[in-house]
């Protein structure tokens, strides 16, 4: 469940909208010692409607540190003695032995009495390596990789090489290569612009080995 998440997002959650308050960290002190980090938002800190976290976290500061979890937040995790705590744990699926403060907050802890709502911080891990692996796992040229995906070759090169962040591509690249399904549909409308000979390949690598039976049996039915 943890997976070692680091940053827990706040919003502030009205009737209809949500607004991003800012981030709770784990992070160290000036003197180096373990603890925690609260930072507000600057557009929040700017909004006529904005209210603090808590009153140790007042709106005008942006930053804080703290040794220990800030009341603000440890008061949301409910008391493991409260008869009522197995329930909690059950119903957000964690331990009830977990005891890390983010995964706390982010479960028993998300909603509370106040307007805030607390939310993990996905960390995205698909990076220029992953994306490279992919592509070559296809035997694909740059160029046959971009004809077959809608990718430009040149933005592809500069990603793999680190030159270009290319976040929006590669999120769509992490897509494909974790959702064999989707990079199938994807090649399937685009199988024009390739060789018949390659196409060929691809198709014998997902239907024999990338595609599970029923998402095979879906595709012969479509094809």
């Amino acid at each position: 469940m943890n997976d070692g998440f680091e940053t827990v997002a706040v919003y502030a959650e009205g009737l209809r909208t949500r607004k991003y308050a800012g981030r709770l960290q784990r992070d160290k002190g000036p003197r180096g010692e373990k603890g925690f980090r609260f930072t507000y938002d600057d557009y929040y800190l700017k909004r006529s409607d904005a209210v603090s976290i808590g009153p140790e976290l007042p709106l005008t500061g942006r930053t804080y540190f703290s040794e220990t979890l800030f009341p603000s937040f440890a008061d949301r995790i409910p008391s493991r003695d409260n008869p009522a705590y197995p329930e909690y744990c059950e119903a957000t699926g964690i331990d009830v032995n977990e005891s890390d403060p983010f995964v706390l907050l982010t479960t028993i802890g998300k909603r509370g009495p106040s307007c805030f709502v607390f939310e993990f911080v996905v960390i995205d891990k698909f990076g220029p390596e992953d994306a490279a692996e992919f592509r070559k796992g296809l035997c694909l040229s740059l160029r046959e990789f971009g004809r077959l995906f809608d990718f430009s070759p040149h933005t592809i090169q500069k990603i793999e090489s680190g030159k270009e962040s290319g976040r929006d591509v590669l999120k769509r690249m992490e897509l494909y290569a974790r959702f064999p399904e989707v990079a199938w549909f994807e090649m399937k409308r685009n199988r024009a612009k390739i060789h018949t000979d390659l196409w060929r390949r691809l198709q014998k690598l997902y239907l024999e080995e990338r595609l599970t039976p029923d998402e095979n049996r879906n595709t012969k039915n479509n094809d």
